[in-house]
């Protein structure tokens, strides 16, 4: 719900987060790249991981040195088209850009990159990443594991992390194909956003200890129920889910070396809760087919499910990123909507670090 809320630059959105995170100990080159990540995703409508997380999250977690404000990332493998990545604890931003670069110099080189990390953080959403590749006509992938907070079928203990997916196709004349989903049934930042609003949520999303349904998003507890798997309970497909969150730590966690969600627990002790790990990867299409014919394939595709048939109340069919690419063009021309709570926090975090609100 975007009526009545203030609305803000997104330049002036980039210039106050680099200068917070600045203030914060992160040098500058990492501070505008982390801001500028958190304002795109705003610009693209997905609220629950903009700046709205700049003092509840990374604030908070730099200051306790859960989080390495200068990080030194450094590879590990020296295979041509694939490393391993220690991201140093530092911001999931800084680390992530820098192995989706890597990822791309090496699908350069030999037609397809991938990067496995561990040791990161909290990277916002996937979706920025996997656009990095756009510009180079190259197919960008990226996921992340996080700290288990979903069910498994057939159990109410939290099992597996939100462990999204995000994956960005270039198109011609439409806009780029842009998936980027949480494997359960919702991402946990929906939640964060229903408490923000008063608002209940949906019967299906949560459930509790006893794996009842949760509609009151302020009475989830951590470590007792959790979110569902995407396709919910098991009779509707939360198998296929679970599966592929489960997919995700393999790729994040134990392929990079470090672990899957549901042990971190065990072997990590508390100072490193937030840590978590990612996977990159890129692939050049003209190692396939001339990029043009691919292109073309993709405006036909979306063109053809543009002209389905629609039902009562719905104008058209969106093709993942179609949506989020309508509202960039509404927030760049009028600004990005943010809650009064963000606000507030906003200005909290200027005054606590010393520097002007100038928003």
């Amino acid at each position: 719900m975007t009526e009545g809320r203030a609305r803000f630059d997104a330049k002036r959105l980039i210039n106050f987060s680099t200068k917070a995170l600045q203030k914060l100990g992160v040098p500058e080159e990492d501070a505008q790249i982390t801001a500028r990540i958190l304002v795109e995703t705003d610009l693209r409508g997905v609220e629950s991981h903009g700046v709205a997380h700049l003092n509840m999250f990374y604030a908070r977690w730099i200051r306790s040195g859960a989080v390495n404000a200068n990080p030194k990332p450094k590879i590990f493998s020296q295979a041509p088209s694939i490393a391993t990545m220690d991201g140093d604890r530092g911001l999931g931003f800084v680390v992530g850009h820098h192995a989706m670069m890597e990822a791309m110099q090496r699908a350069e080189k030999t037609g397809a990159g991938f990067i496995a990390v561990r040791n990161s953080s909290h990277f916002g959403a996937g979706a920025y990443y996997a656009m990095m590749a756009l510009e180079r006509d190259m197919i960008g992938i990226a996921m992340t594991n996080t700290m288990a907070g979903v069910i498994a079928p057939g159990s109410a203990k939290p099992a597996v992390g939100t462990n999204p997916i995000a994956v960005a196709v270039p198109a011609g004349n439409k806009p780029p194909f842009v998936l980027d989903m949480a494997t359960s049934v919702v991402a946990a930042g929906k939640l964060e956003i229903a408490r923000r609003e008063g608002t209940s949520i949906p019967e299906g999303w949560v459930v509790d200890k006893e794996g009842e349904p949760v509609t009151d998003p302020n009475k989830r507890v951590r470590g007792e129920g959790g979110l569902l798997p995407l396709g919910g309970t098991p009779k509707l497909g939360g198998y296929k889910g679970f599966g592929l969150g489960v997919l995700v730590d393999i790729l994040c966690g134990v392929l990079s070396g470090s672990s899957a969600g549901i042990i971190w627990p065990n072997i990590r002790e508390k100072r490193r809760t937030g840590i978590v790990d990612h996977f990159f990867g890129a692939l050049r299409i003209d190692s396939f087919l001339p990029v043009e014919n691919f292109k073309k394939s993709m405006d036909e595709m979306i063109d053809a499910f543009e002209a389905l048939p629609t039902l009562p109340g719905v104008k058209k069919i969106c093709v993942a990123g179609g949506y989020e690419t309508e509202i960039m063009k509404d927030r760049k021309a009028n600004g990005i909507p943010l809650d009064p709570e963000v606000i507030q926090d906003l200005q909290e975090l200027a005054k606590e670090l010393g520097i002007k609100y100038d928003l």
